[in-house]
C-alpha cells in the first residue's frame, strides 16, 4: 500500500474512448472515411477534423479520477482535478497530500459514478450507490466524476475498493494485487465500478482567439474557422482592440494573446491579414465593413460586412480607427461569421 504511484500525463495516450453527444462541445473527431481523412491530411496537416476546425491536442484526459495520499494524514482522497489544492477539507492548515495515481476514465455509458466527502471523518468514497450513505451522518455529495463502463467494452477494467477502519479512509485501485483480498488493515470492498485510460481530446478553438508565436514572435487570429497571420504590429493596432502597453511600448496587453508554438494549433491556415486591411463604415447606412485586402499582387479588396456588434466583439475589432465613406451598400456582400 505505501507503494506510491507517481503517473505522468504520458501513459494516458493509450486505448481511445467512444465518443457521446456531450464531445461534440469539445471537439471529437467526426467519422470519416479513410479517403477523406487522408484528403484532410494532405490539404491542413491532420486527420480527423473538418475544414475550417482550428484545434490544440489536449493534454487531461476526458472524466479523470485522480487519487491522492498523505501520509501525514495517513488517508486517501480523490478529486477530477489533478491538484492537491482542489480537495475537500474541514479546516485550514497543510494535508500534505500529492498525487498518488491517475484510476482512469469515466466516459462510460453505465452508472453514474459520484464523489462523497465525510466532513466528520474526512473520508472519501467513489460510489455508482449513493443510497448507501442513507441514515449515516457527515456525508456531502462533492464530485461528478462521469459514468462506469460496463467491464464489456475493450479496454474498460475494475476498480477495486478498500476501507480500512483503523483510519476511516477508503482506497480504489486497478490493481488488485495490490492488496488482493486485503493487507495491512484494508478490507476488501469488492468491484466498485470500470473505467478506461483515454486519450486526451482535441479542444476546438473559438473564433476571435488571437496568439502569438513563440519562435518567430509573428501574431495570429482564429478567423472564420481558419488560422491567418497578422502580419504586422501596425495592422493590429488598428484593425483590433489592443491598446497600447501602459509602459509606452506600443506592443498590445500580453494577457489578451496567447503565447504558443502556433505549429501546435492544428486547422486550415487562411490568408494573411495583410497591414493595408481597414474598418470602414458607410456613414449612410451605418454598416460597418472589414476590407481585407488580399494575394495576387495585393491589389484587390474583399470587403466583408460586420452584421451585428456580437460579430464586433468577438473578433475584437477597434473603434477607435473607423474609416467613414459612402456607397458600400451591396446586398451581395458576405457577412463575417462566427463558425464556433
Amino acid at each position: 500500500m505505501k507503494k506510491m504511484y507517481l503517473i505522468g500525463l504520458s501513459i494516458l495516450a493509450l486505448a481511445s474512448c467512444s465518443p457521446t453527444n456531450d464531445d461534440l462541445q469539445n471537439f471529437e473527431s467526426p467519422n470519416l472515411s479513410a479517403a477523406k481523412d487522408a484528403s484532410l491530411q494532405s490539404r491542413f496537416g491532420f486527420i480527423g477534423s473538418q475544414p475550417s476546425i482550428v484545434w490544440v491536442k489536449g493534454t487531461i484526459p476526458p472524466k479523470p479520477i485522480y487519487g491522492f495520499y498523505s501520509s501525514h494524514m495517513n488517508k486517501h482522497l480523490y478529486s477530477p482535478f489533478s491538484m492537491a489544492n482542489m480537495l475537500p477539507r474541514t479546516q485550514p492548515g497543510q494535508y500534505y497530500y500529492f498525487l498518488d495515481r491517475f484510476l482512469g476514465s469515466a466516459k462510460g455509458e453505465g452508472q453514474e459514478i459520484t464523489g462523497w466527502f465525510n466532513e466528520i471523518n474526512e473520508d472519501y468514497v467513489i460510489t455508482t450507490n449513493p443510497s448507501e450513505f442513507n441514515g449515516q451522518n457527515g456525508w456531502r455529495k462533492n464530485d461528478n466524476f462521469g459514468n462506469s463502463y460496463t467491464g464489456t467494452e475493450e479496454g474498460s477494467y475494475p476498480i477495486y475498493r478498500y476501507f480500512r477502519n483503523s483510519t476511516k479512509s477508503h482506497f480504489y485501485t486497478k490493481d488488485f494485487n495490490e492488496l488482493g483480498n486485503g493487507k495491512e488493515g484494508f478490507v476488501y470492498e469488492g468491484i466498485s465500478f470500470y473505467l478506461k485510460e483515454c486519450e486526451p481530446e482535441n479542444i476546438r478553438i473559438r473564433d476571435g482567439q488571437f496568439y502569438q508565436d513563440n519562435n518567430t514572435k509573428a501574431y495570429y487570429i482564429v478567423f472564420e474557422g481558419k488560422v491567418r497571420h497578422i502580419e504586422s504590429i501596425e495592422t493590429i493596432r488598428r484593425v483590433f482592440d489592443f491598446k497600447g502597453d501602459p509602459r509606452g511600448n506600443g506592443q498590445p496587453k500580453e494577457y489578451l494573446i496567447s503565447k504558443v508554438n502556433i505549429d501546435d494549433i492544428k486547422g486550415e491556415r487562411g490568408l494573411p491579414i495583410i497591414p493595408t486591411a481597414l474598418i470602414y463604415q458607410d456613414v449612410d447606412t451605418g454598416i460597418m465593413y472589414f476590407s481585407d485586402p488580399q494575394s495576387n499582387g495585393r491589389g484587390g479588396s474583399n470587403l466583408k460586412k460586420i452584421p451585428n456588434t456580437t460579430v464586433f466583439n468577438r473578433y475584437r475589432f477597434n473603434t477607435d480607427h473607423i474609416v467613414k465613406t459612402r456607397g458600400i451598400n451591396n446586398p451581395r456582400i458576405n457577412d463575417i461569421e462566427i463558425t464556433y
